[in-house]
């Protein structure tokens, strides 16, 4: 394993590796897609921590993980099919390696796991180094600063390194970071004095940002250093791309007692040109660095656009997701009504909440996954004020190569769970506008959730209003088919259609929440199937069984959704084969369903 053989490699022999690293890194995310610029920025650094630590005695925990692929080509992993069915993660997943300390799928949340390790160390006398790596966007995450304020004393043999490539997914553009970079012990500025010649001499975005940071840092070394009063000895910066400093500089540190912050610069996308000119752009990309095609994402962007420009009150505010939720254009035509808070959920949601109490219609753009960080402001600052903040959920359903940290599977059960707020799911990108617009003529707070890829428009376009909540998109006097978003829409109509059900009803449940409570009352006596891309615990199929449970009445019904267990990374539709949630395990619970006798 590699891991262990660059304990003996030289200076020129790590940095063919690296090189070497770079062109499989390249090679896999051409093939798989990825996450690529932020991959390609830690090879050096990787390659240092694993020269000087022992792994996996020592623990590495990796915050988020975009920067873990070279970590996972050094021990052991082929990246061949990484992202797959079957592959490796493109996250770091202890179930998959024991050089995984700790899985990372969101941000923020390495250097508490890494207090966490060491108190669990210290408490059992273990003498293990423990080592968080965390990117200067993801220090400005909430739990990220709770962990560093919390306390001015930190574990010994605890060493954050801070990987600042002024990125987050776009341009790291936070207070949080501005002042950081500017901040270092004079002791730090002399060590970066004494290397100032060569790297003057550096090109590029690497050479610039070297040269502006020793700028900066000049004004301040005389105010207290911000690191030191968090209880770390701050040691940098450091070169993130010379390997001899980098492994110089942690061989010096290694066994120093106390808690060390190391501060590395980097440059997103290093060694691969288009990467390092648009590391925006090669974030995150699809097989052979393609883009992926969101429908409902572009159809948000476009709705967005269209109704700014007749309503000044309408901004929108997204955390680090800027592209991916669809806002391009939006930013593009109204940069100053676009509010992108960085890698800050929680803050979104209540900063939304004060302007919508101020009078602004703002609306919320993150994806499912990241959603569910910011619950407690959803309720307390949205919410139980009955404030007219509009959430667009992207990526709700299976989103595929992401896999288990990124599923959309589960917070409509948790939002369900809230008073005054209002749900909905479009079936179509034709019927998202329809539902935006009613959204927001509803003076108080909805959501509305949609999955990632293409969608196809399916047809039927029923307005709909207060008295057409739900819409009957085929007739028949067998089987109701309650079904709930785009997907499970799409695969009710093709089950009915490819399987010659011609007697069930398929119905596109298009508000989750109200319910279309006239809808249910007329099919009280019939089978009644719902069907929806989630968990069934709390979710669509569940409010249908609470309705009629609270009134008492006796109905035959069946619930189909996602199983009980996290969803690991593979396709979208390998994820609903998976899950039993494909066209044709429908149309066969729908003809056992029809087969049953009456049932109490």
């Amino acid at each position: 394993m590699l891991a262990d053989e660059i304990k003996g490699y030289n200076l020129e022999q790590l940095e063919t590796l690296a090189a070497q690293l770079r062109e499989r890194l390249v090679a896999a995310v051409r093939e798989n897609g990825g996450h690529l610029a932020s991959n390609l920025g830690t090879v050096e650094l990787t390659l240092a921590l694993h020269k000087v630590f022992d792994f996996p005695q020592d623990r590495l925990i990796f915050d988020v993980g975009h920067q873990s692929y070279a970590h996972k080509l050094l021990t052991g992993r082929d990246l061949t099919h990484i992202r797959r069915k079957g592959g490796a993660s493109g996250f770091p997943d202890p179930e998959e390696s024991e050089y995984d300390a700790f899985i990372a799928g969101h941000s923020g949340t390495s250097i508490a796991a890494g207090i966490g390790l060491c108190n669990a160390r210290d408490a059992y006398g273990d003498r293990y180094k423990v080592i968080s790596l965390i990117g200067d966007a993801s220090l400005g995450n909430g739990l990220a600063l709770e962990a560093v304020f919390s306390s001015e004393e930190k574990p010994k043999n605890f060493l954050v390194v801070l990987n600042d490539n002024g990125m987050s997914i776009d341009k790291n553009n936070s207070a949080l970071y501005h002042a950081l970079s500017k901040a270092s012990t004079k002791k730090g500025y002399r060590a970066f004095n004494e290397r100032v010649g060569r790297t003057f001499k550096e090109t590029g975005a690497f050479g610039k940002k070297l040269r502006k940071m020793k700028y900066s840092i000049k004004g301040w070394l005389n105010k207290n250093d911000f690191f030191e009063r968090c209880g770390f000895k701050y040691v940098g910066p450091v070169d993130g791309h010379d390997l001899c400093e980098l492994v110089n500089m942690l061989e010096s540190i290694k066994n120093i007692e106390q808690p060390v912050l190391l501060h590395v610069i980097t440059v997103k996308g290093k060694g691969f040109e288009a990467a390092e000119e648009d590391p925006a752009r090669f974030h995150g990309v699809g097989q052979n660095f393609v883009g992926s095609n969101n429908s409902f994402a572009v159809a948000l962007g476009r709705v967005l656009c269209a109704r700014a420009q007749q309503d000044a009150s309408l901004v929108a505010v997204t955390a680090a997701m800027t592209d991916g939720v669809g806002l391009s254009e939006f930013a593009a035509a109204y940069p100053h009504r676009l509010f992108d808070v960085g890698i800050c959920e929680e803050y979104a949601v209540t900063m939304a909440a004060g302007m919508a109490k101020g009078g602004l219609s703002p609306v919320v753009c993150l994806y499912s996954t990241f959603l569910q960080r910011a619950y407690d402001q959803i309720v307390h600052d949205v919410c139980l004020q009955n404030l007219p903040v509009l959430f667009c959920i992207d990526r709700a359903g299976f989103v595929g190569a992401d896999g288990k940290t990124h599923q959309g599977l589960q917070e409509l059960s948790a939002l369900r769970a809230i008073p005054n707020l209002k749900i909905f799911a479009p079936k179509d990108c034709s019927e998202l506008v329809d539902i935006f617009d009613y959204a927001r003529a509803q003076h108080g707070p909805v959501a509305i959730r949609y999955p990632n890829g293409y969608a196809a428009n399916l047809g039927s376009r029923m307005r709909i209003s207060d008295a057409t909540l739900w819409e009957v998109l085929t007739e028949g006097d067998g089987v109701v088919v309650l079904a709930s978003g785009a997907r499970a829409v799409a695969r009710a109509l093709d089950a009915r259609r490819v399987s010659g059900l011609t007697d069930v009803k398929v119905v596109n449940c298009r508000s989750i929440k109200p319910l279309d409570e006239k809808m249910l009352d007329r099919y009280a006596s019939c089978k009644i199937l719902t069907f929806e891309e989630g968990y069934v615990a709390g979710g669509f199929g569940a409010a249908v069984a609470e309705y009629y449970a609270q009134k008492g009445e006796t109905v035959q019904l069946q619930i189909v959704g996602a199983p009980d267990r996290f969803v690991g990374h593979a396709n979208a539709q390998e994820q609903a084969e998976d899950s039993r949630l494909t066209s044709r395990e429908l149309a066969a619970k729908i003809r056992a369903f029809a087969a049953r006798g009456a049932q109490a």
